[in-house]
């Protein structure tokens, strides 16, 4: 059965509403940070020892997930893509210091690793990527893919520039051991009906994946970084009071 908005957007608002800590007597406690919005969708029905069955994408969202200017991304590359990098501000990744890289210690690859969401390389530098840094980018997903599956291989500084706007709608999505989608589709901060358009954008397009649509949905939540996990149910809604 096709998920009703209005549930939808009934369960986004109560997330956030739930976000602020509200305990009677005292006045209500607003985080000081610009919390994330998380999206969750437990599926069932599926057999993810199939290799078939299992996600690993790159979707573009109608609406941007971060709320700074610059994704959370490191381009490797050389000569003017490298030059346009560093013109907007995103970190880099010379030839010499990824060979450089390959000398540090395991730990710090894997260091290296986590603090970037996504990599942006360029094509003629793929090869070097894979030997240097595929053990490490590929277990956590991070492995750069070309397009259709995903947007992390350029060749020109017109595809930096492209991925760079990408990336800031861009998610990554995997359904590989177990059969759930957890995903970012913004911040607070933002406006809820763009948020909204990014998860029923979430929702249709893993639908679309599923060998019976819907119907391969379990259950749907929404949470704040710090506030409570609202269930997308009526029956859920109605016990909380919204």
């Amino acid at each position: 059965m096709k998920v009703d908005d209005k549930l939808l957007k009934r369960s986004l608002n109560a997330a956030i509403d739930f976000s602020v800590k509200k305990k009677e007597g005292f006045s209500e406690k607003v985080r000081k940070f610009d919390e994330t919005i998380d999206f969750i969708i437990n599926l069932k029905d599926i057999n993810l020892k199939d290799p078939k069955s299992r996600i690993d994408k790159e979707l573009i969202l109608p609406n941007d997930v971060i709320a700074k200017d610059s994704p959370n991304i490191c381009v490797i590359a050389s000569d003017e893509i490298l030059l346009e990098a560093k013109r907007i501000n995103v970190d880099t990744l010379d030839a010499d210091s990824l060979a450089g890289l390959d000398r540090e210690e395991k730990k710090d690859k894997k260091k290296f690793v986590k603090k970037y969401d996504f990599f942006i390389v360029e094509d003629k530098l793929m090869r070097d990527v894979a030997r240097y840094l595929a053990r490490f980018l590929g277990p956590v997903g991070k492995m750069p893919k070309p397009f259709p599956t995903g947007y992390g291989i350029i060749s020109s500084v017109e595809d930096l520039k492209n991925a760079f706007e990408r990336y800031k709608k861009i998610i990554r999505i995997q359904v590989k051991k177990h059969p759930i989608v957890q995903v970012k589709v913004g911040k607070k901060s933002m406006e809820i009906d763009k948020i909204f358009e990014n998860i029923k954008a979430i929702v249709d397009y893993i639908a679309d994946l599923m060998p019976h649509k819907y119907n391969n949905f379990k259950s749907m939540f929404i949470k704040t970084t710090m506030g409570k996990s609202i269930k997308i149910d009526e029956v859920f809604l109605k016990n909380i009071g919204v």
